[in-house]
């Protein structure tokens, strides 16, 4: 028996009883191929990503001061709480979150309109983040950051000053124009911005540089900053696949 937290809710609050956890499903990469006559093997185009992987959950609920309907009602509120995208969470595996929507149909079994028993299945996104990916950390100088997985993370990365400078992730470089307190570089999204004004506009790449945001591989990444910068905040966003 367990929890499932969806959405900042616990299924305790709704009155389910996990039955049985999802199995670890390793995603899907997602590859393109080819066949090209003559040749052996397929030919491969990497796209370097992912594809979702569902979490089925085996769920119960009863009560004899309730009935079935009104106890379903309360469960289809619960799992069509968030539109789109939300934090998904279990007690079988407390180090580690995962972002996830619910889209199925869901037909729950009424047992002596008392009981209720039912597999709900979430979508999710293939990355298993650790919730210590989510620790924030402050360099108000050059450092390192070690990534402890295999996996390149995208971080959220907050620099903090005035004007303009520059911020270098392993040897790369961004230069970050008009600051004006902080500036927020969400790698997953592709996104700049400060409050909700996107500062995309302002960033300027280093020469023969990818135009990319900034990833942490594997082990150590150096970090560092010039110019007007004064600070920055690094949730690192680890995970695993």
């Amino acid at each position: 028996m367990g929890t499932i937290f969806w959405n900042g809710r616990s299924s305790d609050s709704v009155g389910l009883v996990v039955e049985t956890f999802p199995n670890y499903t390793i995603a899907e990469r997602d590859y393109e191929t080819e066949h090209v006559p003559g040749r052996n093997g397929d030919l491969l185009i990497d796209n370097e990503s992912y594809m979702n992987v569902p979490a089925e959950y085996e769920i119960a609920f009863g009560s004899l001061e309730k009935n079935h309907s009104e106890m379903a009602a309360a469960v289809s509120e619960w799992l069509h709480s968030a539109s789109g995208y939300a934090r998904l969470e279990d007690s079988y595996s407390p180090m580690y979150y995962r972002i996830a929507y619910y889209q199925d149909e869901l037909d729950i079994e009424n047992i002596l309109n008392h009981l209720g028993r039912a597999t709900i299945t979430f979508s999710c996104m293939p990355q298993r983040f650790l919730k210590t990916g989510d620790n924030m950390v402050t360099f108000t100088a050059a450092g390192k950051i070690r990534n402890p997985t295999r996996f390149p993370s995208k971080p959220v990365i907050t620099v903090y000053g005035s004007d303009s400078g520059v911020l270098t992730v392993n040897g790369k470089s961004i230069t970050i124009e008009s600051i004006s307190g902080s500036t927020v570089l969400d790698s997953e999204l592709g996104e700049a911005y400060s409050g909700n004004v996107s500062k995309n506009a302002f960033i300027k790449w280093g020469v023969n540089e990818d135009h990319v945001f900034p990833e942490f591989v594997a082990g150590l990444n150096d970090i560092s900053f010039s110019g007007k910068i004064t600070k920055v905040e690094v949730i690192p966003k680890w995970h695993i696949i």
